[in-house]
């Protein structure tokens, strides 16, 4: 059977008017009010300070993802890990057959670039398959962190310094929710699996650490961590309308290698995709004064089915 996965197949993206901005400024205080009468706000604090606010964005987190406004997301979720999970196998040998097609390696060709008495520090792309796993490498965060910190400190822009400290605060957070995760669900990757289906499932496993590639594959660490940092940044900068479709674009590449070198199942993303985007929001929400009214941005997937191809289709509105 011909299987085609295809996360942003005829991709439909409409931009809403672009949003202008009034920008006040005091010593410690910088605030934006966008033309659509949403209002951010930005003290000055240190890192340590915007840090150690981490439990109470954790519990927000956890608040806001049950809440009853969200349960019908939660349903999303987990249809769409159930219907992705009774494809996973096709959907990977396919991903597979296409990646060899485009002569892209379905082997992780990183390499240490920086290491320390043996030990791995810095791992770096070595070609294309490689770096498009690279995008939810947590290195990535660590060097938007480092950029916006930097252009904070020097130009004085507490928005940036801001958003620095809170994509920081995120991968804290997003590591720990994944690691938690993978441990209680303990799924097999795609290249270790040791049934020829979607893996075997083994919870709570005192083998974890050890064995780490029996159980790591549910969910999707690195795409929570991507979807973290773009939801930190375009929700800090909502008047850049470019953020989300080229932050979607790259996490689509990321998603399609991490099934083709065999980290991951398609059935992996849902739950951490939503994770890396919740903990976000819940971290940004804070600089938030009045949501005013908020652009409608949504992402809606379909199933698609004609003759013998089975896929999904996005539909993106930004």
């Amino acid at each position: 059977m011909h299987l085609l996965f295809v996360f942003l197949s005829f991709l439909n993206i409409s931009f809403v008017n672009a949003l202008s901005y009034e920008l006040v400024k005091t010593s410690d205080t910088h605030i934006y009010t966008f033309s659509n009468g949403k209002i951010l706000t930005y003290k000055k604090s240190s890192f340590l300070k915007d840090f150690s606010q981490s439990p109470k964005d954790f519990s927000l987190f956890i608040k806001n993802s049950f809440a009853k406004e969200n349960l019908k997301n939660l349903g999303y979720i987990t249809a769409s890990t159930l219907v992705l999970i009774k494809y996973d196998r096709e959907i990977y040998e396919e991903t597979q057959r296409f990646g060899r097609r485009m002569n892209i390696s379905n082997k992780d060709k990183t390499k240490t670039f920086i290491s320390f008495n043996g030990t791995s520090i810095f791992r770096g792309p070595t070609d294309l398959g490689s770096a498009m796993y690279f995008i939810g490498d947590g290195w990535v965060s660590i060097l938007l962190f480092g950029s916006f910190k930097t252009y904070g400190i020097l130009e004085n822009d507490l928005r940036a310094s801001k958003t620095a400290n809170q994509i920081a605060e995120g991968l804290f957070i997003t590591g720990f929710t994944t690691q938690f995760l993978k441990w209680s669900f303990g799924r097999e990757m795609p290249n270790s699996a040791e049934i020829d289906t979607t893996g075997k499932w083994r919870g709570f496993s005192k083998d974890y650490i050890k064995h780490r590639r029996r159980y790591d594959a549910f969910p999707s660490g690195h795409l929570a961590t991507g979807a973290m940092c773009l939801s930190v940044i375009s929700y800090n900068y909502p008047e850049k309308k470019y953020i989300k479709p080229l932050g979607y674009s790259l996490l689509t590449l990321l998603s399609f290698q991490m099934i083709n070198n065999g980290v991951h199942w398609a059935s992996d993303y849902p739950l951490g995709f939503a994770i890396g985007w919740g903990i976000g929001r819940a971290i940004a929400s804070r600089n938030q004064i009045n949501k005013g009214i908020e652009n409608k941005s949504s992402i809606e997937i379909y199933p698609y089915f004609a003759y013998e191809t089975k896929g999904f289709i996005g539909r993106f509105r930004f």
